[in-house]
């Protein structure tokens, strides 16, 4: 290490799945650190690109991989969502945690295993009624490994909301209609979603609640949610006018405000798990350990539009 220190001296976190959006995001928080040693699971061999990073070949689909990855008393961060086995692969990753003797595996689901709830505001200890393959694969990989870990290791579970941020998929969807879908369909959108709940969370809060678990005291069989939801700002019709602000587009008459009962049909017909259009997520519990939100949502959706309009403009030159 550059501050003379052996790699002995340092905690030694484990992230799985990197590559995706958080992981990203995470890493790049972690390579601040001087107090870790980070272990990346890679299927292909990268070049080291920061000091206390390692990337290690392997697959959570074949487990003797893992032991090469994991190190005793090591913390792991899973952020891994395969496209298909992942309740094979969750299972192998608890069997080779207690295997290799792993201190705490913080592990990233979403807070949709809730699935449809007749509640307006869900919390950690709301039952769980998981509606989609999704959302039922989602629960079953938190369950697996809450079994698993029992006596061995401690297991803590983040669930996010919907995670966005310049390089995310969320709201990429509706900025691309805001800029290119025909005006009049945009504002009959607009009228029908009013002020739907979002469930925004952005990335850096996300990254900063992983941070934080990984620097807990012990939090053993704990589940916490994360969102941005405290904020008056994160329904649709706000997000939208922050997004039409930075764009320079405004629609030409004022927008009606289609009842909530409507809209709670629509998304019900249209199949979605979530049809109500008023529910929140709490993060409390999370909030009353300690953590302290280090983005505001506001701040965090004027950046995703900037950079989502200078992108456009560049493809356009």
């Amino acid at each position: 290490m550059s501050d003379g220190r052996s790699t002995h001296d340092l905690k030694t976190v484990v992230v799985i799945g990197a590559s995706g959006f958080i992981g990203e995001h995470l890493l790049k928080s972690l390579a601040q650190r001087k107090d870790i040693e980070v272990r990346v699971l890679v299927h292909r061999s990268r070049i080291k690109s920061d000091d206390n990073i390692n990337f290690i070949e392997g697959d959570l689909l074949k487990p003797d991989s893992l032991d090469v990855l994991l190190r005793k008393n090591c913390t792991v961060i899973n952020l891994a969502y395969l496209a298909q086995s992942n309740l094979e692969a969750m299972a192998n990753l608890a069997m080779a945690c207690a295997k290799n003797q792993i201190k705490r595996l913080i592990h990233c689901s979403t807070a949709v295993v809730v699935g449809r709830t007749g509640s307006n505001l869900v919390t950690e200890s709301t039952v769980c009624a998981p509606a989609s393959e999704y959302e039922r694969t989602k629960l079953s990989m938190e369950n697996i490994v809450l079994d698993a870990a029992i006596g061995k290791y401690e297991v803590t579970i983040l669930r996010p909301t919907a995670v966005f941020g310049p390089g995310g998929k969320n709201l990429l969807k509706l900025a691309n209609e805001l800029l290119t879908q025909i005006p009049w369909i945009n504002y009959i959108r607009s009228c029908v979603f009013n002020r739907r709940s979002m469930n925004l969370v952005c990335v850096e809060n996300v990254v900063a609640a992983l941070v934080f678990l990984l620097d807990a005291e012990k939090v053993d069989r704990e589940v916490f949610i994360i969102s941005d939801d405290d904020s008056e700002a994160n329904n649709y019709r706000d997000v939208e006018n922050r997004l039409l602000t930075i764009f320079g587009i405004c629609y030409p008459i004022s927008r009606l405000s289609v009842p909530a009962f409507i809209l709670r049909e629509f998304l019900r017909l249209a199949g979605r798990s979530n049809t109500n259009p008023s529910i929140k997520y709490c993060d409390k519990k999370l909030a009353d350990l300690g953590f302290d939100k280090p983005q505001k949502i506001e701040v965090a959706i004027d950046r995703f539009a900037t950079w989502y309009k200078k992108s456009c403009d560049n493809k356009n030159e």
